[in-house]
């Protein structure tokens, strides 16, 4: 009976373990976004009919400056590589002075194409070594878009090809600064472009975003990335 007290204990000890190890970090974060459009008009320059400005000419928008904000958890038990797994609010968008008459050109004033999502992002999180401020790092990743509203305003039949929901690649660079405490601050930069590109007739179009972040990630005792190797002072008679 006493083994399988002991038994039982063990079993239970090892799974909360595992558990603790899998288990990194839960945090928040804020940002800033900035976002445009390119579209690509497949005609050539035509000076009588013009059948190159329709449905669209091509252009890059100007930018369109937003904000971000979501909550993550990190997993894994590997000390340089962990799995982030986020959800985010993030709106994206363009502004456009889209052309009236083609000749003599003639646009019109600057106006918005506003696309708000519901994002759930996941990335693989790789670690550098840790220096005396901070640990440095990598995300590759993911982001599943639901765009639950939009405000189209320019170009209208083309930027209305963005789908409800759509998946797009990430890359980031990171750096969490070093603390004495469970709570640690860092900052990212995202870049996240269009995996495909929309088309209707002869226009080509797609969008990219880059994202400013920092925030706060709480790390249990014993998940910190500086707690693996960090020497421990026993006394002076150990």
């Amino acid at each position: 009976m006493l083994k399988k007290i002991i038994f039982c204990y063990a079993l239970l000890h090892v799974a909360y373990q595992v558990d603790a190890q899998f288990f990194r970090g839960i945090g928040l974060f804020v940002g800033g976004t900035t976002s445009s459009h390119k579209y690509v008009n497949g005609l050539e320059v035509d000076s009588f009919l013009f059948t190159h400005t329709t449905p669209a000419p091509s252009h890059r928008s100007a930018e369109y400056i937003s904000y971000s904000g979501g909550f993550f958890a990190e997993f894994l038990r590997y000390e340089h590589i962990r799995w982030q797994t986020e959800f985010e609010y993030c709106t994206k968008g363009a502004v456009e002075r889209p052309l009236l008459k083609p000749w003599p050109a003639e646009r019109g004033d600057a106006t918005k194409n506003i696309y708000r999502n519901i994002e759930w992002n996941n990335f693989i999180k790789v670690f550098f070594n840790e220096g005396y401020r901070g640990t440095p790092y990598i995300m590759i990743g993911a982001r599943l878009d639901y765009n639950f509203t939009r405000k189209l305003t320019a170009y209208v039949p083309v930027a209305n090809l963005v789908p409800k929901i759509k998946i797009s690649p990430d890359v980031a660079a990171g750096y969490e600064f070093t603390s004495f405490g469970n709570w640690h601050l860092f900052t990212e930069v995202h870049y996240n472009p269009d995996l495909l590109k929309k088309k209707l007739d002869n226009v080509k179009f797609y969008g990219r975003m880059w994202e400013l972040r920092v925030g706060l990630i709480y790390r249990p005792k014993g998940s910190a990335i500086d707690d693996c190797n960090a020497p421990r002072y026993h006394g002076s008679n150990y």
